[in-house]
């Protein structure tokens, strides 16, 4: 069985390929070994919400893995305490549509729209410290100030990202632990696709940094097989 399709302990998930670059220096080209007993393996799945959401099922599906961590990137939202540049473990992934922080409409009633990151994983990736923050997740990327303004402080959340309530309730749907470690790229609004582009690398590097530390110092938190 290849390394493609063998099952792992952990699964490492970035939207895309570039995302996963940092991970290179614990596992080589590959983006494939073995960790302190730790089977790892790292894939893209794919940009934006649908596609990270197929990406994930699918390789869910071909790996079985017993946990999964996403790394990434992320955007802050005004007021938030976190910086550019920061590796942030968020405790819980809520799907926000800004038209209904607007009030011009409204989500189903049993439609789920927030995901609670695995405590002892999150745990772990801080270092010990309980994540005290979450992301948002929306479909597009924000790009009015005032509207960012509105969104951070009527949901709660102190970073968006695109992919993660993707991925996190893909994961949900098949019991498997799911955690993740976002780069604080930019902040959210006019400036931020250009900020994104000055520093999504440090950020994603930062991101996976974070993981390879916890993967070398045992994993702390992972489940056991």
């Amino acid at each position: 069985m290849s390394s493609s399709t063998a099952p792992v302990d952990l699964l490492v998930l970035a939207a895309y390929a570039p995302e996963l670059a940092g991970m290179r220096r614990l596992l080589g080209d590959q983006l494939y070994g073995n960790v302190s007993g730790v089977v790892v393996s790292c894939k893209a799945v794919g940009v934006g919400l649908p596609n990270a959401t197929a990406g994930t099922t699918m390789r869910l599906m071909q790996l079985q893995p017993r946990a999964v961590v996403l790394v990434g990137t992320c955007g802050v939202y005004p007021r938030a305490p976190q910086r550019l540049g920061d590796a942030v473990v968020p405790r819980r992934v809520v799907l926000v549509d800004p038209i209904e922080v607007e009030q011009r409409g409204a989500m189903p009633e049993p439609m789920g729209r927030l995901v609670e990151c695995n405590p002892m994983i999150a745990l772990g990736l801080g270092g010990g410290r309980a994540p005290a923050c979450d992301v948002a997740n929306t479909l597009g990327v924000t790009t009015d100030d005032t509207l960012s303004a509105r969104i951070g402080a009527t949901v709660g959340c102190a970073l968006e990202n695109l992919e993660a309530f993707g991925i996190a309730n893909a994961c949900a749907l098949q019991n498997v632990p799911f955690a993740c470690v976002l780069g604080v790229s930019n902040r959210v609004g006019s400036t931020g696709r250009e900020e994104w582009r000055a520093h999504h690398k440090g950020a994603s590097q930062a991101a996976c940094e974070l993981i390879s530390r916890w993967l070398t110092s045992g994993a702390v938190g992972l489940p056991h097989a």
